[in-house]
């Protein structure tokens, strides 16, 4: 055992000589590892020139490096930092390979590039991933999705957005925190802090409320009022974790699903709290076309999406095998289509109010869509 013991230390501090700096710290092996960014500009419309930096990391003991370059649209160049000028909208995949002359390394990154349509139209969508905004336009293209330049989330799971005054509202889970913004993503602000984990939102218009979901609860705010701790409760001693929040501007009430069961609803003046769909546990809810949509948690990797009377009867199954609960679930009037994300899939589907003509509508993996809402068409 011993000479075993004194062979182990010797190994060991053999590995140790090999593998650690001058100053004692762990040195890993040198490998190359490719990377770059990119500014576009005319404010990221086509046509538009593309300049890209370089932040590969070359190590020296790799020889010198060669920078390939393929930009995606059929063409292709040399260098470290090259610029390229784009003719047409798109999202387009670009490609850096550094080859390196004395270790004989091949490696590669891709990202996507995008440039907006000046003349597009469409209905404006809007989505996050948790850390990251995204924007879109639905239309009879496939679509285009940009990143939104609003930094800072937490853990986002949900939006909405003032189609009256035209800002995105992004609740953040983690920080609870309720953040406001342009559609663009410019003038970033805190709306609401210190809240207690929200999730999603809904504005009622007549009376300048925002309402979200708590732990234990529903909380509202009045928009035009700017100080960041201004809300009151509007639902509280929900113990099963409300989290989906829809509004029925006709009849004026508050729909809610728990995480941990239940469909509820009441009257915004304040009457009428009943559960109208007892057992379902969910994510999200909303209204269309006087009935309530919403996600029921039936089984690890099989959520089913539903529908119902806005009084809990008459539910209908509109699709299965949805991944996660669902945190983004939209309605689009100009189409008269149901949006929902599918996130452990990185997919956002889309179908007819009854659930036929399922469809993706967007698919990227690991892109975790939550938070869907949609603005106003043009």
């Amino acid at each position: 055992m011993k000479k075993f013991y004194l062979i182990f230390c010797l190994g060991l501090a053999a590995v140790l000589v090999n593998s650690c700096s001058k100053d004692g710290f762990p040195v890993p092996p040198a490998s190359t590892v490719p990377n770059f960014t990119h500014t576009v500009d005319n404010d990221g419309f086509s046509p538009a020139t593309v300049s890209f930096t370089n932040s590969s990391i070359v190590p020296e003991n790799v020889g010198n490096p060669t920078y390939y370059w393929d930009f995606g649209d059929s063409t292709s160049a040399e260098g470290a930092n090259p610029s390229h000028f784009y003719k047409k909208p798109g999202a387009y995949l670009v490609r850096l390979v550094v080859v390196t002359s004395t270790s004989l390394e091949i490696k590669e990154v891709v990202k996507t590039i995008v440039l907006k349509n000046a003349n597009a139209s469409g209905t404006p969508i809007f989505f996050t991933n948790g850390g990251i905004v995204y924007s879109a336009l639905v239309n009879n293209q496939a679509p285009i999705v940009s990143e939104l330049p609003v930094a800072g989330l937490n853990d986002s799971y949900g939006m909405t957005i003032d189609t009256l005054r035209n800002k995105l509202y992004i609740s953040d889970y983690g920080a609870g925190k309720i953040f406001q913004c342009d559609p663009d993503g410019a003038n970033l602000f805190v709306f609401r802090d210190g809240l207690d984990s929200p999730n999603a939102m809904q504005i009622d218009y007549p009376q300048n409320h925002i309402y979200w979901d708590t732990g234990t609860g529903i909380q509202r705010a009045d928009m035009g009022n700017s100080d960041v701790n201004q809300k009151e409760d509007f639902v509280s001693g929900q113990a099963n974790d409300p989290d989906g929040v829809a509004l029925d501007p006709v009849n004026r009430t508050l729909f809610w699903i728990n995480y941990n069961g239940g469909v509820w609803k009441k009257n915004l003046d304040g009457s009428g709290e009943a559960e109208i769909i007892p057992l379902v546990n969910g994510g999200s809810i909303i209204v269309a076309n006087n009935r309530i949509y919403y996600d029921e948690y039936v089984a690890a990797a099989d959520i089913h999406l539903k529908s119902a009377n806005l009084d809990g009867t008459g539910v209908a199954l509109l699709a299965t095998g949805i991944s996660r609960v669902v945190y983004g679930l939209a309605y689009e009037p100009g189409a008269q289509k149901i949006y929902w994300g599918d996130r452990n899939k990185g997919t956002i589907m889309r179908a007819d109010l009854d659930g036929s003509n399922a469809e993706p509508w967007f698919v990227a993996a690991g892109s975790s869509p939550r938070g869907i809402v949609f603005g106003k068409k043009f």
